[in-house]
């Protein structure tokens, strides 16, 4: 958002009078352009965030402290057009820092839209980590040459551009449908500084500036004075506004008067192929000449990059030693086999992805794993993957939480059999495991060492033969629900740890449903368990204190019914 309300108030007066007269800028890749309509095809309600289900814009991001929303609107729209285009969200991130220090911005007042597109035009923007944006207490001028030696061998750059009719909402309409989305300006009232969600209309206080957003899609609502509302990506990070999104009525702030339509994106992509089909070569990693290896790809790629792997069987032994995203084409058929020696996937770096493969076959010495990291600050994803014959399916070790703690894991959509464990985590917290299919692990199904505040939820573990869920070692405040815990000859055991919850749970046909051992301050409620049909709390038996004496804890208000 703009400094210096004067300048641009003026701006703003100049730019509706040249509108209204019809003047062009003078930019070589400025025309105002009218599409050809198609009002009466129009859909009423179309969003980016929602393609058949499938959102392809890339996280809110917050520019403080510099005047620079011009520089995160337009990447924005960039960035989900890359990703259409792509074909899927691959997580695709371009340096706002590099657009705005290079296409002229400055400290005191941001920069002027037209260097920002042209500048898309002519060079284009380079990946996040050719460039990460600075967030400093105070914004300062950086040189240009803090920007990676290499940039213009990867960069993404649009054909042209042009401003959209002044307030024609159709013309807006069609562009997001038929083109992207579209970046946009608008006056920003007193009143819009305190929006919290809802469709935002103005209602008091004065203009505070101009700035520029991203309009991401749109809803038709007769119920709505204006006839309906845009869905807009705003830059101000997720703490503000509806996690950083908006609604804005049609026709309000003057949101339509200055908008711009980007013509297509092309160049580098974030992005590069594997295709165990492609023998004979050229390698070099674009979709038309696929490396052979995963090996080389992740060799290849940069910080902040996706592989993606298309079918086939890759015989390799991974280190992942960069941030990057590891995408399968599909986890049924691509698959990556560590041949029965050592560890199948070795995760040194956080912030790693990995998606929709199967992983299979790791050596059998203890600990031997599909997938292992080694990440003080870890933030693994691994989802939508089949992880089996290893001895250990997933194994998270050792993040500091104290130094790094935000850190996380998340374990989401995969399934994960015959290993000897299934998932195994110590020194790590704040692991999410959920809407997982986790059996035919010959010991145990989850076992957490030492792994405190972390959610086990929605998943399905049976069959598993020792037991179904461990906590043991100090994993105190692990919350256990809604998951279906059947078939183990013990279902859950917890040892060693306090302040667990366990809470709508379905405990089916285990040998032992559930017990605690030196455990307390669990709570136990509306679990449902196959061995109890009597109007009573029901009792699961254990021990407290290092003497083991013996204690019973209650679910006090148990299921009926499988939940």
């Amino acid at each position: 958002m703009k400094k210096k309300y004067l300048l641009t108030l003026i701006f703003l007066i100049a730019f509706l009078l040249t509108s209204q007269t019809g003047f062009t800028l003078d930019s070589k890749n400025s025309t105002r352009k009218n599409l050809q309509k198609t009002d009466s095809s129009l859909p009423s309600y179309f969003s980016w965030r929602d393609i058949d289900g499938v959102d392809f814009t890339t996280p809110v991001r917050s520019q403080i402290n510099y005047p620079s929303c011009e520089t995160f609107a337009f990447v924005a729209a960039v960035e989900t057009m890359v990703q259409w285009k792509v074909g899927y969200p691959f997580g695709c991130d371009l340096s706002e820092a590099h657009l705005f220090f290079w296409s002229g911005g400055n400290v005191e007042w941001g920069s002027y839209p037209e260097n920002d597109t042209n500048y898309l035009v002519e060079y284009g923007v380079p990946d996040e980590a050719c460039w990460p944006y600075p967030h400093v207490d105070k914004a300062i001028m950086f040189p240009k040459n803090t920007t990676c030696p290499n940039w213009q061998e990867r960069t993404v750059k649009i054909k042209n551009w042009s401003y959209l009719p002044a307030g024609d909402i159709n013309d807006i309409k069609e562009a997001i449908v038929n083109n992207g989305p579209v970046p946009a300006h608008l006056n920003v009232y007193e009143d819009f500084m305190y929006y919290s969600g809802g469709v935002y209309t103005h209602k008091w206080g004065q203009s505070a500036a101009l700035h520029c957003v991203c309009i991401m899609g749109y809803q038709d609502d007769e119920h709505i004075k204006s006839g309906g509302y845009w869905i807009v990506k705003n830059s101000w990070g997720t703490n503000w506004g509806d996690e950083g999104w908006f609604k804005i009525a049609y026709g309000e702030a003057s949101i339509e008067e200055m908008a711009l339509l980007f013509e297509d994106v092309y160049g580098q992509f974030q992005i590069l192929y594997v295709d165990d089909d492609n023998t004979l070569g050229p390698w070099d990693g674009s979709e038309e000449h696929p490396y052979k290896t995963i090996t080389e790809a992740t060799d290849k790629a940069y910080e902040g990059w996706t592989v993606f792997v298309k079918n086939g069987a890759y015989y390799e032994n991974l280190v992942i030693n960069k941030t990057i995203n590891l995408d399968g084409e599909n986890p049924q058929t691509t698959i990556i086999d560590g041949q029965n020696n050592g560890l199948v996937v070795y995760v040194q770096k956080p912030d790693v992805r990995i998606s929709g493969f199967t992983i299979q076959n790791s050596g059998s010495k203890r600990l031997d794993s599909g997938i292992r990291t080694l990440s003080l600050n870890s933030n693994l994803i691994v989802k939508n993957c089949i992880i089996k014959d290893c001895d250990v399916g997933i194994y998270l070790n050792c993040a500091d939480f104290e130094t790094y703690p935000e850190t996380k894991n998340s374990i989401i959509n995969n399934t994960i059999k015959d290993n000897s464990v299934g998932i195994f985590t110590t020194w790590v917290q704040k692991n999410i495991i959920e809407e997982n299919k986790i059996y035919n692990n010959n010991l145990h199904g989850i076992e957490m060492e030492a792994s405190k505040y972390s959610i086990i939820q929605n998943n399905k573990i049976y069959n598993n033969g020792e037991v179904g869920v461990y906590i043991h070692g100090g994993s105190d405040e692990t919350e256990i629900l809604k998951n279906r815990i059947s078939n183990n000859s013990q279902g859950l055991i917890i040892k060693e740890t306090k302040n667990c919850k366990i809470k709508y749970n379905n405990f089916i046909d285990n040998t032992k449903q559930a017990g605690f051992v030196r455990s307390r301050g669990n709570i136990w409620d509306k679990n449902y368990w196959s061995d109890w049909n009597k109007i009573c709390p029901y009792p699961i038996r254990g021990s407290i204190n290092l003497w083991n004496l013996s204690w019973i804890n209650f679910d006090w208000r148990p299921s009926f019914s499988s939940i």
